[in-house]
């Protein structure tokens, strides 16, 4: 049997394919007879609903509709059980679930639609998935009478948690690679930072610091709807905003990575765009306050930098930056 990273191999790379990576690589370890039970039983747990613990497990089968689902698995008849559409930090395509879902009610009156995410994003990813046991009148959710569909959120550090179970080898030594890599596609395992020049050289590492943005504004949003990643003015600023009430309005600020104003080096800026609502509020008070020495003003928008700790693994980079970030949301939020 082929190990893990070979077999991963042809489906490009590892920064660019997480999500394909991430989903090729668990189709692959589900080969495995104890690992389809145990990644059974553990679905079974989470949703509350018992499954075949022994379905055949298959990657990007085509829809009818040409639409392609992460996993399928079916039993050995054929039968269409559970679809999984796993992601690492990309957002749904629009209608994607629903064309999942409308195309498992065409195969079978019952079925189980799982969305597979790091464990950060349950929270948010609940709120926002629909859900089949409480069905709207009308729609691609609609629960018919005699059919019995789920649509349940689940995550891949406790997918990876019960594939520990299994102790064979070589499956033992795959689950270790694919850990492995997951941790890195997440963040986990960043290495640390040891000096200025490197963070002057960030673009070698841009895919590093556009992760870190991902998760810090996901955190950050808390709540509220996260909204995509984005790339806008001369200095390439990727980022993503956040928008927070204040009073009747939602003023948005963003987080993102580019070239560092002269004086500083960290490349990860917090902006307030002077055209969202409230503007003027925020640019008074954080004049007024402690950050006024910390402010840049260009292009009539107000920047704050963001200081990058060297030294610090994935976790305390980002709970760094988030704790920074909260600091100025204290002050620019504060009830009117």
């Amino acid at each position: 049997m082929r190990l893990l990273m070979s077999h991963l191999a042809q489906f490009s790379s590892l920064s660019k394919q997480g999500e394909l990576l991430c989903t090729q690589g668990l189709a692959y370890l589900l080969q495995n007879s104890d690992a389809r039970k145990s990644f059974g039983d553990h679905i079974s747990k989470m949703v509350g609903r018992t499954i075949n613990a022994d379905l055949t497990w298959r990657a990007e089968a085509r829809q009818k509709d040409g639409a392609r689902p992460d996993l399928e698995g079916c039993t050995a008849d054929g039968k269409l059980v559970v679809k999984i559409e796993a992601k690492l930090g990309a957002a749904f395509g629009e209608g994607q679930l629903s064309s999942y879902l409308g195309d498992l009610q065409e195969s079978s009156d019952s079925g189980m639609l799982l969305v597979l995410v790091p464990h950060y994003r349950v929270a948010a990813m609940k709120a926002s998935v629909p859900c089949v046991s409480a069905p709207t009148e009308d729609g691609p959710w609609q629960r018919g009478a005699t059919s019995d569909f789920s649509v349940a959120v689940i995550d891949w550090e406790g997918v990876l948690v019960a594939l520990k179970d299994v102790r064979s080898e070589p499956f033992r030594g795959d689950l270790a690679q694919f850990r492995a890599m997951y941790r890195v596609l997440q963040g986990y395992d960043i290495e640390p930072l040891r000096s200025v020049s490197e963070l002057f050289a960030w673009r070698e590492r841009k895919e590093v610091f556009v992760n870190l943005v991902d998760r810090v504004t996901r955190r950050l949003a808390q709540q509220s709807r996260v909204l995509p990643m984005g790339k806008d003015g001369p200095d390439d600023y990727q980022r993503r905003y956040v928008c927070l009430p204040l009073g009747a309005d939602e003023p948005c600020f963003s987080v993102g990575v580019r070239d560092p104003f002269p004086g500083y080096t960290t490349p990860i800026w917090l902006r307030f765009h002077r055209l969202t609502p409230k503007f003027s509020v925020i640019r008074e008070r954080l004049v007024a306050s402690g950050f006024a020495q910390r402010l840049t003003e260009c292009g009539g928008h107000i920047w704050i930098h963001l200081d990058v700790p060297l030294n610090a693994d994935g976790e305390s980079l980002v709970d760094s930056l988030v704790e920074q970030a909260q600091r100025v949301i204290e002050v620019a939020y504060q009830p009117l």
